[in-house]
């Protein structure tokens, strides 16, 4: 399988399982699905080695005990950042977050486009605001 086709397959299979999914803190977030996207590509996924969570001060407190204040910080980690313009198909970006948790984390679709949670739930949304973002391939 190319990069490319990894890159498409991977994407695709996050849409399936998260597109229309409703924001449900520990369950289906952007942390969850960032993982699962990386799984995906064959990563092993440490954003979920804090343990569970289902309410902000237990996301806070989950990354806490990792060691870090933020998903980008675990991202930063095993990933190249890469400038927000530079984002193909499948790349992690991270903008700021309407919830007062921080980072909000989107997995890139095509286009201008991400696979986001905006308004409580998981969706095609056009990229407006992205500070950071990761080449996972």
């Amino acid at each position: 399988m190319t990069e490319l086709e990894l890159r498409v397959a991977a994407t695709e299979a996050t849409f399936a399982r998260f597109h229309g999914q409703l924001l449900v803190l520990g369950r289906t977030d952007c942390a969850r699905m960032v993982a699962f996207h990386l799984k995906q590509l064959g990563f092993k996924a440490s954003l979920l080695k804090a343990g569970s969570y289902s309410t902000p001060v237990g996301a806070r407190r989950a990354l806490k005990a990792m060691g870090v204040s933020s998903l980008s910080e675990i991202m930063d980690r095993h990933f190249p950042r890469i400038a927000p313009a530079e984002a193909r198909t499948g790349d992690v970006l991270c903008g700021p977050s309407d919830d007062g948790m921080g980072d909000a984390m989107a997995i890139r679709l095509h286009r201008e486009n991400a696979l986001a949670f905006l308004n409580g739930v998981c969706g095609e949304v056009v990229i407006s605001e992205y500070v950071a973002a990761w080449r996972v391939v």
